[in-house]
């Protein structure tokens, strides 16, 4: 069967996952950049208008229908909604979309609606606000202590994103950035989970857990693959009620405390390739998702301690 990945950009290695499990298939990618190295790592590419200009889903729907698409999905968060709100197009066209739900889509886009999610479901979540005001009132009750961190609601990449230090500086940033999210600064380890929910049965298959080392441009540059079944648990109960389907990918702290999460990216998360070389296949369970067959779960299955160090490579093409 054919798959088409958007907005592929630098995702070589996913790229390449995808070809192995593809079988006589051909996995094709796109992106509005012709430098976006993972289009020449692919069998076929197109270089595609921006998400946000006129025509694009037009555009992706004409590739589907021309390469006789099975399956196709994004990996970025701009794009997410957009492929939630037509998915029914893609489906009249026989080509299956791997995302989530469009009300689960739009909660993960914006991460004040995620947070009040989580509160009304009962799920442990980094405090948050919108409102400086209640912010103010936090730290000169003592209820609440800098550094504070602040992003935008529906940001990605931790582009914007800043870290407050005094009261100065929360009066700077929300003046200049008025509804920017104002989150607590938690101690503790910065955890990431890549889940695979089934997209028959709806339930977890498989996860990934893993504590980041070191950050860059918003992906974790370093981590170490953990094993804990509470964290298990917790994600778990999380996707339960979530409503998310396909690969996702969930930010999280471990505190004394317990688990808080932070945010979720529904789709494969940017440092996947980890998981998949410690021997789990979340584009396999696509396909077979995509084949109509469900999914046998698959917790666990890999061992902790394994560090992922990632580093730049280069691809090399002639000008045309």
């Amino acid at each position: 069967m054919n798959v088409l990945i958007l907005s592929a950009g630098t995702r070589c290695k996913l790229v390449e996952y995808m070809k192995d499990v593809a079988g006589d298939g051909l996995v094709i990618t796109t992106d509005c950049s012709d430098l976006a190295p993972a289009l020449y790592v692919t069998d076929r590419y197109y270089v595609v208008p921006r998400v946000d200009a006129p025509g694009y889903m037009e555009t992706i729907l004409d590739i589907c229908q021309r390469e006789q698409v099975a399956v196709c999905f994004s990996l970025i968060d701009p794009e997410l909604p957009l492929l939630a709100a037509n998915q029914h197009r893609f489906e009249e066209i026989g080509t299956k979309v791997m995302i989530s739900p469009p009300e689960a889509v739009a909660r993960a886009f914006d991460k004040w609606q995620m947070h009040k999610f989580c509160v009304q479901h009962a799920i442990p979540t980094v405090r948050s606000w919108i409102d400086p005001e209640p912010v103010r009132a936090a730290l000169a009750s003592g209820d609440l202590s800098f550094p504070l961190y602040a992003k935008p609601r529906t940001g990605s990449a931790s582009k914007d994103n800043f870290q407050i230090e005094s009261s100065a500086a929360l009066a700077e940033i929300t003046a200049t950035h008025p509804g920017i999210l104002l989150q607590e600064f938690l101690p503790g380890d910065p955890l990431d989970v890549d889940v695979y929910i089934d997209m028959v049965s709806g339930e977890v298959i498989s996860l990934f857990a893993k504590k980041k080392l070191r950050m860059r441009e918003g992906t974790a540059d370093k981590a170490i693959s953990i094993v804990d079944k509470d964290l298990e648990r917790f994600i778990m109960r999380f996707c339960e009620v979530g409503g998310f389907r396909g690969a996702i990918d969930v930010d999280l702290f471990r505190t004394a405390e317990g688990f808080a999460l932070l945010e979720v990216n529904p789709r494969f998360g940017g440092v996947y390739p980890h998981a998949h070389e410690c021997g789990l296949n979340f584009p396999k369970l696509l396909l077979n998702n995509v084949s109509g067959f469900s999914n046998e779960p698959q917790i666990g299955g890999y061992e902790a301690d394994w560090i992922m160090m990632n580093y730049d490579e280069i691809v090399t093409i002639p000008k045309e």
